[in-house]
């Protein structure tokens, strides 16, 4: 455990040490707060519009301002996510330092535990800074805390999950473009599983729509929160994992 501690705190100073992590972010906050003015702004003028028919109580605070500014994160950690998972190991593997790593006593599922929990602590910070602007509104108005909550919530549950793909992707080469490109590509056809299912039959409709990210993460928020919506989640991560560590301990078998 000590170990994977250690892998953890590593990968996390070497994320804020990273020029292209800071660079990522910054477009993410910047884009994301353009984007939340953008929805206070538009929250305010259909009050106006609501109050002249006498229905601005029925106008949702959290619907019409957060629910919009989390959903526009999301898409845009698809964009990020796989830009900074890109390097986890494919990086390592181009320099020549992961045979070292390989040969230590430790074992692949360790190394790749240590460096998935140091990008979710990473990726706590990221959602932590985005639920900002949410918590601002508490000041001027009466947003649904438990709605908000949700909501960042299954933003932080989709970044782990888009991280642990990302994780899987670099596992599998030793060209960190590739791995990002990879990541891309499984994560958008997870994204849009649900249209493809649209025109299918019912049987493959269904599996389609369990599969897509976007069903799942919708419901986090309108303030939904199940099990079916935590175990995908939990799953899809468990699977990036999973195939992270059948990838090195195959290489490591190779030697």
């Amino acid at each position: 455990m000590r170990a994977v501690c250690t892998i953890a705190l590593r990968e996390f100073r070497n994320l804020f040490l990273s020029p292209l992590a800071w660079t990522l972010l910054a477009v993410l906050f910047a884009i994301t707060a353009y984007m939340f003015m953008a929805a206070v702004l538009n929250y305010e003028m259909k009050q106006v519009q609501f109050q002249t028919l006498g229905d601005a109580a029925k106008l949702s605070l959290t619907d019409w301002t957060i629910a919009p500014m989390l959903g526009n994160a999301a898409v845009l950690l698809l964009l990020v996510m796989p830009m900074l998972t890109m390097r986890l190991f494919a990086e390592e593997k181009r320099r020549g330092t992961w045979a070292a790593i390989a040969s230590s006593p430790l074992t692949p599922m360790e190394i790749i535990l240590g460096k998935y929990l140091g990008l979710m602590m990473f990726l706590a910070v990221t959602v932590g800074l985005l639920g900002v602007p949410s918590f601002l509104l508490f000041f001027f108005g009466k947003p649904d805390l438990g709605q908000t909550l949700s909501g960042l919530g299954g933003l932080f549950l989709l970044a782990s999950a888009f991280g642990a793909v990302g994780l899987a992707a670099s596992s599998a080469t030793d060209n960190p473009m590739v791995a990002a490109m990879s990541a891309f590509g499984v994560l958008l056809l997870l994204w849009v599983a649900s249209w493809v299912g649209e025109s299918g039959g019912s049987g493959l409709a269904a599996v389609l729509s369990y599969l897509s990210i976007t069903n799942h993460y919708q419901n986090f928020l309108t303030g939904v929160v199940n099990s079916t919506d935590l175990v995908y989640f939990l799953l899809l991560s468990a699977v990036g994992l999973l195939f992270a560590r059948q990838r090195l301990m195959a290489e490591r078998i190779r030697g």
